[in-house]
């Protein structure tokens, strides 16, 4: 699939299309959140380029962030068939085969942060072996929220604990990966910021590059539609509330001082800016 590339000064950012598939409304809308804005219909032609009367074509992008000193990937998204999101869907993601198309190795990443634990951001982080499940990124710090991991190791549900065991045991067990919970820098100008309400550790990461600076949002937002509701409760959120009033003032930041986003799942461009066109928010692609 394509990637997408913004270039700041001496850093590079590619935006990789891990995954374009549909997800029945119903599995959307239907099993928790705030119900759907407008109806079916309304949402299908509003936002034709999100969603059809019984599906919202659904997207992940990773980003790959390249520095003259450093390569960090900013989430992994959904993973090989055998994931726990390819499961769920019966699909697969193609990461390692983008990276790859770009002349990267796995062994060439230096960090992967991963922005929270849902298995559409973390699907690529572990690879079975002859020995188990082992970090795919075998050279790389992982970060992820300690929040994150005390709140995935409470699940009792059977492909939950399968998903952590898979998925961030490995990580733990080959001492790669970062729990730490301060707001930081993890590189020259690449820094972590909480962001929570979607999951307790949430996270959106932001890049100082000088001349322009970069929000990758996480799942800050998940539709368009958001930009200008940001209250509307987005299903699967741990803390609706909080979800959203982390939204609103994010938003309000990303607004106000004219950062960049970069969003795993909105469309049309993985990067954009917040415009206004008459008193409405609307992203323009970058």
């Amino acid at each position: 699939m394509p990637a997408a590339t913004l270039t700041i000064g001496d850093v590079v950012i590619t935006a990789i299309l891990d995954i374009d598939t549909s997800i029945p409304l119903a599995e959307i809308f239907d099993r928790g959140g705030d119900a759907r804005p407008g109806g079916s219909e309304t949402l299908a032609s509003t936002y034709p380029d999100e969603f059809t009367t019984d599906a919202w074509r659904f997207r992940a992008h990773c980003f790959l962030v390249r520095t003259p000193t450093r390569l960090t990937l900013i989430d992994t998204g959904v993973g090989p068939a055998d994931s726990a999101f390819g499961r769920w869907l019966d699909v697969a993601g193609t990461l390692p085969d983008e990276l790859g198309t770009l002349g990267v190795t796995p062994a060439d990443i230096d960090d992967v942060i991963l922005t929270h634990i849902h298995s559409d951001h973390t699907g690529w982080s572990t690879t079975p072996s002859s020995s188990g499940w082992v970090p795919l990124f075998s050279n790389a710090r992982y970060y992820l929220h300690e929040a994150d991991v005390a709140w995935m190791r409470g699940f009792d549900d059977e492909e939950d604990v399968r998903e952590f065991a898979e998925v961030i045991a490995p990580l733990e067990s080959a001492g790669q990966l970062d729990t730490s919970s301060q707001d930081r820098e993890v590189s020259p100008g690449l820094s972590l910021r909480h962001a929570p309400g979607h999951t307790p550790g949430h996270r959106c990461v932001l890049l100082d590059a000088g001349a322009e600076r970069v929000l990758f949002a996480g799942d800050l937002l998940h539709f368009t539609f958001q930009l200008n509701d940001p209250w509307f409760h987005a299903p699967g959120e741990d803390d609706p509330e909080e979800g959203s009033r982390t939204r609103t003032a994010w938003l309000d930041r990303a607004e106000s001082e004219g950062l960049t986003l970069a969003t795993a799942h909105v469309p049309p461009s993985p990067f954009g800016r917040i415009v206004r066109e008459g008193g409405r928010r609307l992203l323009r692609p970058r």
